[in-house]
């Protein structure tokens, strides 16, 4: 699977709307199969999106306070009515409330952005009178489209994997879409961008504490899987940067989970060897990237078949990408690869991405399924191992969880890594150093899971 990443291994759960006859019938690029597994996938994903039409939704809309606002400035906030998620949020547990907001965030030369956001709140904190802790989720990749949001997907898109396990736990949870997932911001969303995914981060719970910092513990984590895994690594070590006075007023930050982390490598494709890419990411990232490096053209880069598949694809999110493009190897995608070790693409790394090694503000956990075929262990093992070669004193665990892969791996972890952060909150701080962990199981009679 080349570069990264997806939550592909939970399928939604909603039975597939009923869609009109497809405009895109004669496409060439797509035959009757292809054609059938799109819509069944858009009809899916469509039935588990709170506002399937935007035009209808006026709330993603930038507001005009936007003009003049700085990053942590809050634009808008909505607490959903229980009559709303009995409607449009229909797989929000009980006793959960849901709150979305947008603020302001910023790009890589730290101009102002609008972002959208949720948090999840339990029925009430631990104790009385007691603040709940707070974690910041940051998720796996949704998709390009402005409709793929988190915050606009009836199960907040990762469900028990993510914002309602943490709630569960009694966490405070503050979840950005990420800018341009939501909100429409110039060039689109930058997919894969972990530099400034960390300011949507921290800018989310700077935000998010100007209407409900009294329920708040000034103390905070961030946790997230795929994408979101590798947005975590980035906001630990953008966290540690000079210059980032703006970001700390997120308050305390005491340590991330890194599940899984997309950590984009030209060499990914070589693990393919030769197979099916699993997913369209690479694609995502590619379509951003000539946005902002016009000397890159679609057309000398994609085969005929793939050029063909774009006009479907962000009609949709990744369930509806992967129908596309899941079965496509690289040779099938691209008519060459050399993008990837490009000047343009060592520039995204730095600039966009963020790719380190870099210090860290904080402890880490990463935690990685050994057979894990969509982000590849052996590429989550090689970033840890040069953090801890450059910055040996940093707090840092890798925690392997054997035979299972992209999904499965991560909710395995989810004890260990769930007491990990309960520590962090009771002042526990694991021991400075590196080391590596391999889960041992009880028994072999595990459900394995039934992708990456």
């Amino acid at each position: 699977m080349l570069l990264l990443l997806p939550f592909l291994w939970a399928s939604q759960a909603a039975s597939a709307a009923v869609l009109a006859p497809s405009p895109n019938a004669a496409n060439p690029a797509c035959d009757a199969n292809c054609m059938e597994a799109f819509e069944a996938a858009l009809a899916t994903e469509r039935a588990m999106w709170a506002t399937p039409n935007f035009a209808d939704d006026p709330f993603y809309t930038t507001p005009t306070n936007f003009t003049g606002a700085k990053p942590g400035d809050l634009l808008r906030w909505q607490d959903l009515t229980a009559e709303q998620l009995a409607t449009n949020w229909t797989k929000i547990p009980g006793g959960m409330s849901l709150s979305r907001f947008l603020y302001v965030t910023e790009d890589v030369d730290r101009q102002p952005l609008p972002a959208s956001a949720f948090v999840l709140l339990p029925l009430a904190p631990p104790k009385d009178g007691d603040k709940y802790n707070t974690l910041a989720w940051t998720h796996g990749t949704a998709g390009r489209a402005r409709q793929c949001a988190p915050s606009n997907n009836q199960q907040l898109y990762y469900e028990w994997l993510g914002p309602f396990f943490h709630a569960a736990q009694g966490y405070a949870v503050v979840a950005p879409d990420y800018a341009g997932q939501g909100t429409e911001i110039r060039a689109g969303f930058h997919y894969e961008a972990g530099y400034m995914h960390a300011a949507d981060v921290a800018y989310s719970l700077v935000a998010a504490r100007k209407v409900i910092g009294h329920l708040l513990s000034k103390e905070w984590v961030v946790a997230g899987h795929s994408e979101g895994g590798m947005t975590a690594w980035r906001t630990n070590e953008r966290l540690a940067m000079p210059d980032q006075k703006e970001l700390l007023k997120a308050g305390k930050f005491l340590g991330a989970v890194a599940g899984s982390p997309a950590l984009p490598h030209p060499r990914s494709i070589e693990l393919a060897n030769g197979g099916p890419l699993g997913a369209p990411v690479s694609v995502y990232l590619l379509q951003n990237m000539v946005q902002i490096y016009p000397e890159l053209k679609l057309e000398e880069i994609l085969t005929e078949r793939a050029l063909g598949l774009l006009r479907l694809l962000d009609q949709g999110c990744l369930d509806t990408g992967v129908a596309l493009f899941a079965n496509m190897t690289a040779a099938e995608t691209y008519k060459s690869t050399a993008w990837l070790t490009s000047p343009q693409f060592a520039d995204w790394q730095t600039r966009y991405n963020g790719a380190g090694p870099h210090a860290l503000a904080a402890p880490m956990l990463v935690v990685q399924g050994i057979a894990d075929s969509l982000t590849y262990a052996a590429n989550c093992e090689w970033d840890f191992n040069q953090t801890c070669a450059a910055f040996p004193e940093s707090s840092v665990e890798m925690y392997l969880v054997p035979e299972l892969g992209h999904g499965p791996g991560f909710q395995a972890g989810q004890p260990y890594f769930s007491a990990w952060i309960a520590r962090l909150f009771e002042g526990k701080n694991p021991d400075s150093g590196c080391k590596k962990v391999t889960a041992k199981p009880v028994n072999f009679r595990y459900q394995h899971g039934r992708t990456g």
